[in-house]
């Protein structure tokens, strides 16, 4: 399995490293941003009404919107981790020794495909995993950094941009790649597929989640409030025995609205789900994509063993 484990990592050495260095320079450069925020305090600047600042904050403004900058625009390039690495690590993993014929050869020799196919696989995933997850610490902490008010364990400020879902995404595109390579055994078609079905499924887990799921666990916020820590899902309108109508439902209790000169008079609340629901989305989520993943390559396991030599 060493001997295996260590071939793997010689054949996909251009790809590993990259992902290595890429994330090891995220987390230098993230954890160096995250320090000065913290220590000087420059997120908790505000200006008065006409956009002052105090002495203090005036004199970091200079390097403190750099850092600024650097934090969002690192937090936008995060977005886009799962798909560079997944793809990167993934798509030629099986693909690619089919396209030159190294599989064929391997296929002769090894007693069990499926063991080949495990010794590919797994190394690279837990790079793969390993670095995704880095990349979703340092994106927690950085969104932190810019917001060191909000409680982040009970808010959905940056949800599917931070976290866990980062590393479960990366790891499903990666599978996604891994599986589709091992059909179309050609790497740059392998590339160009996976990302728009890895694309696809995370927008479906997130789109059945909301959904599904979300809709029959919205609480009711009367209070007017917005807040950026709760999702925020529909509107309703209370009647007077208490229950809630959409504005069709109010239309067909009470015309009149329609020729009302104010408008609708019935009180208007919120569906949400609150902030503090955050981990328990998270996790049903990143379940969901690790599941998708697991069939990816329970699928690609199955092509590799029944695929042709030729």
């Amino acid at each position: 399995m060493l001997a295996a484990t260590r071939l793997t990592y010689r054949i996909n050495r251009f790809e590993v490293w990259s992902i290595t260095v890429m994330t090891v320079l995220s987390v230098i450069v993230s954890t160096a941003v995250v320090a000065w925020l913290a220590q000087s305090g420059y997120a908790n600047c505000r200006g008065d009404e006409f956009g002052n600042m105090d002495a203090h904050c005036l004199s970091l403004a200079a390097i403190g919107d750099w850092v600024i900058r650097i934090d969002r625009a690192s937090l936008s390039l995060v977005l886009l981790f799962p798909f560079i690495a997944g793809l990167l690590l993934g798509a030629p993993l099986v693909a690619r020794e089919i396209d030159r014929g190294t599989a064929r050869l391997a296929w002769s020799l090894s007693p069990s495909r499926l063991r080949w196919y495990v010794h590919r696989v797994t190394p690279i995933l837990v790079v793969l995993g390993v670095a995704a997850l880095a990349i979703g610490v340092v994106a927690d902490r950085l969104t932190g950094a810019l917001m060191p008010a909000e409680d982040l364990a009970n808010s959905f400020v940056g949800f599917h941009g931070r976290g866990v879902l980062i590393a479960t995404g990366a790891l499903l595109v990666g599978s996604t790649a891994v599986a589709l390579g091992a059909v179309l055994g050609r790497p740059m078609q392998t590339i160009l597929l996976a990302l728009v079905l890895g694309g696809l499924l995370q927008v479906a887990v997130s789109e059945v989640d909301r959904k599904v799921f979300l809709q029959n666990e919205t609480v009711v916020d009367a209070t007017g409030n917005y807040s950026d820590s709760n999702i925020y899902l529909d509107s309703r309108f209370v009647l007077p025995d208490g229950s809630l109508a959409t504005w069709d439902e109010l239309i067909a209790y009470d015309p009149s609205i329609l020729t009302a000169e104010m408008g609708p008079t019935y009180p208007n609340v919120s569906l949400i789900i609150p902030g503090s629901r955050y981990r328990s989305v998270e996790a049903r989520e990143a379940l969901a994509e690790l599941a998708i993943a697991a069939v990816m390559l329970v699928a690609g396991g199955v092509i590799v063993m029944r695929r042709r030599p030729g």
